[in-house]
């Protein structure tokens, strides 16, 4: 029995000793290095022990992010901050969806607040919350889930045909633009304008171009753009069949039209 109990004391001193000499601050290739005694009391960081070393270390998280592979074991791997793990390997993570040309992604902001994310000269189609688009009906008006789906307009920073100015920059929240409608109207040539009263209908004249504001919201994790026509609101004049919308003029400034953004390319007047 003596010798049993001895057997069984031996292994544990020899781990003692292994751990205490583990325990002192080494050299490793990974990120983030074993630090000094007094270095870890002046910088932000997680102590852990190295998944790929079994090495004690102290993950910066100003500049690095800790992921546990076990943290009952306190195991991880200490990546740079904007890395992601892939299997125990530190990886640049992949790029974030676009919401390019045909992405069919709704665009969002730049920066929250201070841009809608839709850009002056380029274009898009507006997609309702209930995934329909806008377009016109038989004729000139403006409809959701109308006869002609599907309108491509241009963000204009000024109502002149060429459309042209600031082109590519951003429209910031509390700017104003006009929207060209490239479908125009079918009784007329050339492209058109969004404008009108009541019903919302193709302007052949941009001097009879509504101004267009917006306001940032999201919806089901989707970023929209909320629509008004300064100094009033945007609301549907009167009711259409379930399913069915349509542009109008509010009295009220706090009411908007909202539609997801999707940049498409622009058409070419004929």
């Amino acid at each position: 029995m003596k010798n049993l109990v001895l057997l069984v004391l031996f292994p544990l001193s020899a781990l003692a000793s292994k751990l205490t000499a583990a325990l002192e601050p080494i050299q490793v290739s990974e990120p983030t290095q074993a630090l000094e005694p007094h270095a870890l009391q002046e910088r932000d960081c997680v102590s852990f022990i190295s998944a790929l070393t079994l090495q004690p270390l102290c993950c910066d998280e100003s500049t690095h992010s800790l992921f546990w592979t076990s943290k009952l074991l306190n195991l991880g791997i200490c990546c740079l901050l904007g890395e992601i793990l892939d299997g125990l390997t530190c990886a640049a993570a992949p790029p974030s969806p676009s919401a390019g040309i045909c992405s069919g992604e709704a665009v969002c902001p730049q920066k929250s607040g201070a841009d809608l994310g839709i850009r002056y000269g380029h274009c898009y189609v507006l997609e309702a919350l209930g995934g329909l688009y806008l377009g016109h009906d038989y004729a000139a008006k403006y409809e959701v889930q109308g006869e002609n789906p599907g309108v491509v307009f241009r963000v204009c920073a000024d109502n002149t045909a060429a459309c042209n100015a600031t082109v590519g920059a951003l429209v910031g929240a509390n700017d104003t633009w006009w929207m060209q409608d490239q479908m125009g109207d079918p009784a007329s040539t050339g492209f058109g304008w969004l404008g009108g009263a009541g019903d919302l209908s193709v302007q052949d004249s941009p001097d009879a171009a509504l101004l267009v504001a917006g306001s940032s919201i999201c919806f089901g994790g989707r970023c929209a753009v909320c629509i008004r026509f300064p100094p009033g609101g945007a609301h549907a004049p009167c009711p259409l069949s379930p399913g069915q919308s349509h542009l109008g003029v509010s009295n009220n400034p706090n009411n908007c039209q909202s539609f997801y953004w999707q940049e498409v390319s622009c058409r070419s007047e004929k």
